[in-house]
């Protein structure tokens, strides 16, 4: 346990690197099989992505290939606009960290701005040559995908399950304002929360692009809160739409209770994941005062689950990574539960009481303040 202030910085900050690399693995994992499928190769693996990009080579000649797609699309019909190009000849024989391989990063980068990839969504050189900020080289990258699947490149994993996940809001979205008024006897699930105006959190969207774990650095937020001001009756976040199945809370079952769910309930591969990570969390608790009750896991429908009163995709990558979509980013499903654990939160710094009548500043702690248990930790993901 560290005691010195010193000692509880480099905690905090090696407790931050290795949330972040936790965080990044999966992503990291799905973009070099999406890069060995789109180029033709077998190398390349989440652990050596970064020394195999690092000289520019591969990303160059991805998008190349990128650039011919696009070029096929566009002939077809298939998409409109101008063709993103790689401009000039690259060095297919630089060497890691020289001059040429800084050039082939800057084509690389200069294409990434034709495709249309966002400039906060941009990686620098020194980045990825340097492997100094991995994370912006993974966020642009999955950017460069998302985008390229426009043109009929096959997406990575988790852009095909985001397309999916959309597809699904979608479907449910029209079954929710076509459908007639449910009648008030009909018990649904706690997804189900009725508005007092049409759409009020469905159409409320957002991009949080800022680093893992305690959100330090640069962020990148595009929120579409102007376009629905709708208030909603309920508490409890929710999308909107009433589920078709029965709550499942795993977080505080008695043995009993635990037996007899699991025999009545056929649970899937995902269901089976999702609360074993939900009952690890749960024992991790340290806390008095059962603050836990409030870290809640309920099943909601296929793939959807209320965590904590909000209504949460969780999806499977690769059958072991649980990725829950939150906003308009990844973040895995143990990290999500991390950060929505009440035991995370701690006691402010005890200070001198102010006398009564006499006005003074409330005592702050910087794991406290402002996202304590009664306020709505910021949202950090992984990309969008």
């Amino acid at each position: 346990t560290p005691e010195t202030e010193q000692e509880c910085l480099e905690y905090y900050q090696d407790k931050i690197v290795n949330g972040q690399n936790r965080q990044l693995f999966p992503l990291q994992e799905d973009l070099a099989d999406w890069i060995n499928k789109t180029l033709g190769l077998d190398h390349i693996t989440a652990t050596n992505l970064l020394d195999v990009l690092d000289n520019g080579v591969l990303l160059c000649h991805l998008a190349k290939v990128i650039h011919d797609k696009a070029e096929e699309a566009v002939k077809t019909g298939l998409a409109t606009g101008p063709v993103p190009l790689i401009k000039g000849p690259f060095f297919e024989k630089a060497s890691r960290r020289s001059f040429f391989s800084r050039d082939n990063m800057d084509k690389f980068i200069q294409f990434c701005k034709q495709l249309g990839v966002h400039q906060n969504l941009l990686f620098e050189t020194n980045d990825l040559v340097q492997q100094n900020q991995p994370r912006n080289v993974v966020l642009c990258l999955m950017e460069v995908a998302r985008i390229a699947s426009r043109y009929n490149v096959e997406p990575p994993g988790l852009i095909a399950l985001e397309k999916e996940i959309a597809e699904e809001e979608s479907r449910e979205s029209a079954n929710w304002q076509f459908q007639p008024t449910p009648n008030r006897n009909i018990k649904h699930s706690s997804s189900a929360t009725i508005c007092e105006n049409t759409g009020c959190n469905s159409d409320i969207r957002g991009l949080y692009i800022a680093e893992g774990g305690c959100g330090v650095g640069e962020s990148l937020r595009r929120a579409a809160s102007d376009r629905g001001t709708g208030t909603c009756s309920g508490g409890a976040a929710s999308d909107g739409a009433p589920s078709d199945t029965t709550d499942e809370d795993w977080s505080r079952e008695s043995p009993d209770e635990r037996d007899q769910h699991d025999s009545s309930i056929q649970l899937n591969d995902l269901d089976i994941k999702v609360k074993h990570v939900t009952r690890v969390a749960q024992k991790q608790c340290r806390c008095t005062g059962h603050k836990c009750e409030k870290l809640k896991v309920k099943k909601v429908g296929e793939g959807k689950y209320n965590i904590a009163g909000r209504n949460v995709f969780v999806r499977l990558l690769k059958g072991r990574h649980m990725m829950v979509r939150v906003g308009g980013g990844w973040d895995t499903l143990e990290h999500f539960l991390s950060r929505h654990d009440p035991c995370q939160a701690t006691r402010p710094v005890s200070r001198p009481s102010t006398p009564a009548g006499k006005g003074g500043p409330r005592p702050y702690s910087a794991l406290n303040s402002p996202y304590g248990l009664h306020a709505t930790p910021p949202t950090h993901t992984l990309a969008r």
